[in-house]
């Protein structure tokens, strides 16, 4: 069976939907910050480039990237990624 990749369209719109769920949760983020964070989001699931991959490897290094980015903003939520669906483009937060 072949690996199928994910095009760099359901990256960003996947990057998207994280960092608009973190910051609408978390409260709104100053712009530089906000764009780093997805700049990081976006370099975190982009490494697994298959779609099984991606849903099975993705929420972790996302996850990474957000405690990472909590702990250089000063600012602690938890707010974390549970799921990526990269067929759908939906992630599931919590």
């Amino acid at each position: 069976m072949g690996m199928t990749s994910v095009n760099q369209a359901v990256i960003e719109a996947l990057s998207e939907q994280i960092v608009a769920a973190y910051c609408d949760a978390a409260g709104p983020a100053e712009e530089p910050a906000r764009a780093r964070l997805m700049g990081e989001i976006m370099h975190a699931i982009e490494g697994p480039v298959g779609t099984r991959t991606l849903a099975e490897h993705g929420p972790e290094r996302v996850n990474a990237v957000l405690a990472d980015w909590e702990a250089q903003e000063g600012r602690s939520f938890g707010l974390r990624l549970i799921e990526i669906d990269p067929g759908r483009t939906v992630v599931t937060m919590g």
